[in-house]
């Protein structure tokens, strides 16, 4: 069964090499290839095979170069010196404030945190079924303290403030 099977995909992939190409024009002068031509419309055979070589010009080439054949001199367009592009800035750190830290509680929603406190600093997925997350606001100058909030499902979780120095 396996041999009748490999003979029918050799078959199949011999059929699919030696399909013809035809070439034809239509009545709005539309010139138009395919493997059939039409019955109403004169059309030639289209010669598909391969001719000649293809040269990479890279590392695969084996020829000296005084053996290649010299190329018609192209003229030089001008170099563009770009300017240097500008260095990431790192966003900058907000932290939070005392007076939003103490009016955060558990089971309080995502949404009611990001309206309060604003967009963390840092954020880290814990875990992907039940999209715990954690959600982190840095110290500044003006507020030593990180303060981590986690939440599960969407509400908080947990809430941690931890002095840096």
């Amino acid at each position: 069964m396996r041999s009748l099977i490999g003979v029918l995909m050799a078959i199949a992939a011999g059929a699919c090499v030696a399909a013809e190409a035809y070439r034809w024009v239509d009545e709005r002068g539309v010139v138009n290839y395919g493997e059939k031509p039409p019955e109403e419309r004169q059309s030639r055979p289209v010669d598909t095979t391969p001719r000649g070589t293809i040269e990479t010009g890279g590392q695969y080439d084996q020829r000296p170069i005084a053996g290649r054949p010299r190329q018609a001199e192209e003229p030089q367009m001008p170099q563009f010196v770009s300017a240097p592009l500008p260095a990431p800035t790192l966003p900058s750190v907000r932290g939070m404030d005392f007076d939003v830290y103490i009016r955060l509680q558990r089971g309080m929603t995502e949404g009611e945190l990001l309206v309060r406190a604003g967009r963390p600093d840092y954020e880290s997925v814990d875990n992907l079924v039940y999209y715990d997350r954690s959600l982190y606001y840095f110290p500044t100058v003006a507020n030593p303290f990180t303060t981590v909030v986690k939440l599960r499902s969407g509400r908080i979780a947990y809430i941690q403030r931890v002095k840096k120095l």
